[in-house]
C-alpha cells in the first residue's frame, strides 16, 4: 500500500505581518481513485476555505468532474468595509485530442459588501449585495513530459469566464504559458508567463472581489493581494494582472544525502488598472525580485523555503522576504 493523502501547510512574513495556510487532500477516497480536498487561508484581514470534489473518470468515460464550495470573508475596518462571499460551481475536463484538454463548468456566487463612514466615496458606491451565474471554457495544451516536477516541454492554458446572469456583468480572460528545458545535467531552466484582463460589460464596472491580482507563487517577494492600485488605504486589485518567472532547478548542487534541492529565480510583474473610478492612480509599474528556493525532503515531510529581495517596487506595495511551506503524506 502507498501513501494516498497529503497535509500541507505555509506561512509568510513580510513588512506587514504574516498569512497562514493549510491544505488537506485525499487522493483515493473511499479506495474508488476519487480526489477530495480541503484548503484554508487566513491573514490579519480573510479567511478563505475551499472544498473540492473530482472524480477524474466519471463513469468511465475518461471524463474528470469536479464540484466545489468556496467561502471567504474580509474585514477591513481600517479601510471602513467588510464583505463575505459565498460560492459553489462544477466543471468538466477532457481530452479533446491527443495532449489537448477542453473544460466547460458553472460557477454561482453571492457577495454582500457593506461599508462604513470611513470607507472611500467610490467603495460606499459599490456597497450591496450581488449575485451571478457564470460559464468558464478553456483549452490547454500540454506537451511537458512529466506533470510533476517537468524537465522538458511546455504548457499553454486559456480561460474564459462569462456572466450567464450577473448584476454586474463581466468578461475574464486567463492565459499562461510554461517552458521547461534541461539545459545541462545540474541546470533546469524554466519560464513563465501569465497575463489576466477583467472588464465590465456595457456600463458596468468590475466590482470589489472580481478584481484580478497576483499570487505570491507568481511574483515572489511580494504579499498575495498587496500589489497595484489603493483606494484609500485598501489595495483593490487591478483590471490587468502580468507576469514573467525565470527559474533555474540546480539539483545537484548540494550532496544527495542531503534530501535537499536549490533554486533561484527571478520575477516581474504588474497589477494596474481601475475603472470604476479615473482619480484613483492604476499603478502602472513593473514590480521585480529576485532569490533563492530550498526544498528539504525532511523527516517530517517536504519543506520549502523561498528567500527574497525586492529589485523594483512601488511606494504602495507590501513585501514578503520569507515563505515557507511544509508537507507531508499519509
Amino acid at each position: 500500500e502507498k501513501p494516498t493523502g497529503e497535509v500541507s501547510a505555509g506561512a509568510g512574513i513580510g513588512t506587514n505581518g504574516g498569512s497562514f495556510a493549510f491544505n488537506v487532500k485525499e487522493n483515493n477516497y473511499l479506495g474508488e481513485g476519487k480526489n477530495i480536498g480541503f484548503d484554508i487561508e487566513v491573514d490579519a484581514d480573510s479567511l478563505k476555505g475551499t472544498l473540492n470534489y473530482t472524480d477524474p473518470n466519471y463513469d468511465f468515460l475518461g471524463n474528470a468532474i469536479n464540484y466545489y464550495l468556496t467561502s471567504s470573508s474580509n474585514d477591513r475596518p481600517s479601510q471602513g468595509y467588510e464583505n463575505a462571499i459565498i460560492g459553489a460551481g462544477l466543471n468538466t475536463t477532457f481530452e479533446q485530442y491527443n495532449d489537448v484538454f477542453t473544460t466547460f463548468g458553472l460557477n454561482a456566487a453571492h457577495d454582500d459588501l457593506q461599508t462604513q463612514n470611513t470607507a472611500s466615496a467610490s467603495l460606499k458606491k459599490q456597497s450591496g449585495t450581488y449575485n451571478e451565474l457564470s460559464g468558464l471554457i478553456g483549452f490547454t495544451f500540454d506537451k511537458r513530459n512529466r506533470s510533476f516536477m517537468p524537465t522538458d516541454g511546455s504548457i499553454i492554458s486559456f480561460r474564459q469566464s462569462l456572466p450567464i446572469y450577473a448584476d454586474k456583468s463581466f468578461i475574464a480572460n486567463t492565459l499562461s504559458s510554461s517552458s521547461y528545458k534541461t539545459i545541462t545535467e545540474n541546470v533546469i531552466g524554466a519560464g513563465k508567463i501569465y497575463l489576466s484582463a477583467i472588464n465590465g460589460l456595457g456600463s458596468d464596472d468590475v466590482r470589489l472581489s472580481k478584481r484580478t491580482a497576483l499570487s505570491s507563487r507568481r511574483l515572489r517577494g511580494f504579499e498575495k493581494g498587496k500589489v497595484g492600485p489603493k483606494d484609500g488605504s485598501d489595495h483593490v486589485g487591478g483590471n490587468y494582472a502580468a507576469a514573467i518567472n525565470f527559474e533555474a532547478n540546480l539539483p545537484n548542487l548540494l550532496p544527495e544525502s542531503s534530501n535537499t534541492d536549490f533554486g533561484v529565480f527571478l520575477d516581474f510583474g504588474n497589477v494596474w488598472g481601475v475603472d470604476y473610478d479615473s482619480t484613483i492612480d492604476d499603478s502602472n509599474k513593473i514590480r521585480s525580485s529576485t532569490g533563492a528556493i530550498m526544498n528539504w525532503n525532511s523527516p517530517l515531510g517536504p519543506m520549502n523555503f523561498t528567500f527574497s529581495t525586492n529589485l523594483s517596487k512601488a511606494s504602495t506595495d507590501v513585501t514578503e522576504s520569507f515563505n515557507f511551506n511544509l508537507g507531508t503524506t499519509f
